[in-house]
């Protein structure tokens, strides 16, 4: 990991309160059936998940570190082993204790805190953040929708970073335009390297209040975390009556959530078996395309 979000991850780590909440009793949630028709797919899955200035569809790439805080090792324990079985079905290497950890996921009481700190020490949220020490991608701002919905009372929020690749994992072309840098897009070949580049998430970071957590047995929660972790959503208020997601909107997450829904996990297989070197439009196109119908209800 580069020095600056070393030194700003040891910053937020100092101000997050050691605690952690006991299991709850399994409990099982009724689902309401609907459909989802497939122009409503396509706008679910574009707002989700799509890059907006970069007219891309980012996701991991490869092996993903864990670093998670504020809970007794056997709790964080359980979370991990999820993530990485979740991780391994779509081709991720997910490990822990690790020197590079990108994907962290804090426990705290003080979550509110935790985040206004979080944007005081960044107040771009990550947004558009390479951690690559030859390669620093900084002209991404996030938007005053993206900070009030960070900052806005909630049981679990998020952030993600990404930034671009070409195929050998280095960062792609960069060339001097009339307003500034131009940056080779994910769906173009570079004329001189004739490389398709893509966009790999570089930090996912979740925070969890146990405070506004209410019935929610541990299981469930790994769930949607899981969700979180690996598709990278964008934090706002919306998501399809589908998705785990939508339980992530209010100040207070009533549980039980229940298991992965159908479309949170056609979601993620769509998006990890998605080719490379598609744009934002012809991705969320070829997603709605492998969406099994039954995933379009609950």
């Amino acid at each position: 990991m580069t020095r600056l979000v070393s030194r700003l991850f040891v910053g937020v780590a100092a101000v997050v309160t050691l605690c952690f909440g006991a299991p709850q009793t399994l409990a099982q949630e009724n689902y309401t059936v609907h459909g989802l028709s497939r122009d409503a797919l396509e706008h679910h899955i574009d707002a989700e998940l799509g890059e907006r200035q970069f007219d891309t569809m980012p996701r991991w790439h490869g092996g993903v570190c864990v670093d998670i805080h504020g809970i007794q090792d056997q709790f964080a324990s359980t979370v991990f082993d999820h993530l990485q079985s979740v991780g391994k079905s779509l081709g991720l290497q997910v490990s822990r204790n690790c020197k590079d950890p990108r994907l962290f996921v804090f426990f705290t009481d003080q979550s509110d805190a935790l985040a206004a700190k979080i944007e005081q020490l960044n107040p771009t949220l990550f947004v558009g953040l390479d951690t690559s020490n030859v390669f620093h991608e900084n002209k991404v701002r996030a938007t005053p929708d993206e900070l009030r919905e960070f900052l806005r009372p909630r049981a679990v929020r998020w952030l993600t970073s990404s930034a671009m690749r070409i195929a050998d994992d280095a960062p792609p072309l960069v060339m001097p335009g009339s307003v500034g840098n131009i940056y080779a897009t994910q769906g173009y070949a570079s004329f001189l390297s004739n490389e398709q580049t893509r966009r790999d998430i570089q930090i996912v970071l979740i925070i969890v209040d146990i405070n506004r957590l209410n019935n929610e047995p541990w299981g469930m929660l790994n769930e949607l975390l899981s969700v979180v972790a690996f598709a990278g959503p964008h934090l706002w208020t919306g998501y399809d009556g589908s998705s785990l997601l939508r339980f992530t909107e209010l100040p207070v997450l009533q549980g039980p959530t229940g298991p992965m829904t159908p479309y949170d996990k056609s979601l993620l297989r769509a998006l990890y078996a998605l080719p490379e070197g598609y744009s934002r439009s012809d991705a969320v196109d070829w997603m709605a395309d492998n969406f099994p119908a039954a995933s379009r209800s609950r």
